[in-house]
């Protein structure tokens, strides 16, 4: 355990898998805590699911911690008007209703991937296999992107999320070069995707097309790997009786979803807030201009909201939801793309892959330390043959 002054360094260890027993320990005996995080300044940590909860949800904290000038261009980070402004377009682009009409075409590119596993070396490779390239090629139709131009795309956007602020910057000035290009080449020839839809809307929205190309970015960041579905069949490995129970009665899928996004993490961090004003969290006194780092992933383990917490079963059915996808104005917008392609992956490989299972100990699967959002660097699988 390393300590600076007073101050713990966070996290506390490196993340391979599993949340610390120390650290779930704290949710009841040090909710709110100072810790210095990897940047080396300090911040404070919330991790009860109450006190999470005000930090995401209070405008009190801001994603920005300063208020945009009047020329900047609107985008999701903001907070109040500017904020609700942009949100209003791209959920109506994320609704439910309109993710459902996408189920076909995710089934198909899931299918087209698994087919390339099949006849590919085995074991197999789920992240590279699947879970990287299946959520880059729905992002890449959805936003119109032409397909000569993936394969650069899709290295743009492994840069994004870099935890090397050069890489990351590099991968985004790239990408919001590219973006920029195609709002414009949009404006002339409009095709049947979200770009062009948001630009034919112009003149019932307002938005303008910097504000149009901020808004591509934001998804984009926020969909650039769903790696839920690797950490959800590992958790799933590691229950083979709750593996057993879905593969008895797939119709419990959904909830299957759920539960995984639930007890899963990727990553020991979260998004770093500003505190705008002096107030109390938790019985603690914060102050403005202050940081603080509320963790979802900690918080859905709250033993006074989710009974038996550290229990994963498909069939828990919770009176107040997990906070996988976050909490207030910033919920994810692409929450129902994301549980989507959740669940048409994890069940698309046991139906047609029998026998799925990992081919190393769970416990070697590597761990990615390169970028903010974590996830599994490399998951190799076997099945049994089909006849």
């Amino acid at each position: 355990m390393a300590v600076v002054g007073e101050l713990r360094r966070y996290p506390f260890a490196p993340f391979t898998g599993d949340l610390p027993g120390e650290l779930l320990a704290m949710i009841e005996s040090d909710p709110v805590s100072r810790v210095l995080l990897p940047d080396g300044e300090p911040a404070w940590l919330v991790l009860d699911y109450a006190n999470c909860c005000t930090v995401l949800a209070d405008p009190r904290f801001s994603r920005l911690g300063t208020v945009p000038g009047p020329d900047e261009p609107r985008d999701l980070n903001m907070d109040g008007p500017a904020h609700a402004a942009v949100r209003r377009v791209g959920g109506k682009a994320f609704s439910a209703r309109r993710i459902e009409t996408y189920r076909a075409r995710v089934q198909e590119i899931a299918d087209e991937l698994i087919d390339d596993m099949v006849a590919g070396p085995r074991p197999a490779d789920l992240i590279s296999g699947l879970v990287g390239p299946l959520p880059v090629r729905v992002v890449c139709e959805v936003l119109g992107v032409p397909v000569p131009d993936r394969a650069e795309f899709q290295g743009w956007l492994a840069g994004l999320n870099s935890v090397l602020t050069y890489n990351s910057m590099e991968a985004a000035r790239k990408l919001w070069d590219y973006l920029s290009r195609q709002v414009t080449a949009k404006h002339e020839a409009p095709g049947d995707d979200l770009l062009s839809a948001w630009l034919a809307d112009q003149p019932e929205h307002g938005l303008t097309d910097q504000e149009l190309t901020v808004l591509a970015m934001g998804l984009l960041r926020g969909g650039l790997e769903v790696s839920s579905t690797a950490v959800g069949l590992r958790a799933l490995f590691q229950h083979p009786e709750q593996l057993a129970k879905l593969l008895r009665d797939p119709d419990k899928a959904a909830a299957a979803v759920d539960e995984i996004l639930r007890y899963t993490a990727v990553s020991s961090m979260f998004r770093v807030q500003v505190v705008l004003e002096d107030l109390t969290l938790g019985g603690v006194a914060l102050r403005a201009g202050e940081r603080v780092m509320a963790v979802p992933w900690v918080a859905n383990r709250d033993p006074r909201i989710f009974p038996d917490p550290n229990v994963f079963d498909i069939d828990r059915n919770p009176s107040v939801p997990h906070l996988a996808f976050g909490y207030g104005p910033h919920f994810c917008l692409g929450t129902a793309l994301a549980k989507l392609e959740v669940s048409l992956s994890i069940m698309t490989l046991l139906r047609r892959l029998p026998g799925l299972a990992p081919a190393v100990p769970l416990d070697e699967l590597p761990w990615r330390h390169d970028r903010v959002n974590g996830g599994i660097e490399s998951f190799p699988v076997k099945w049994q043959e089909v006849q």
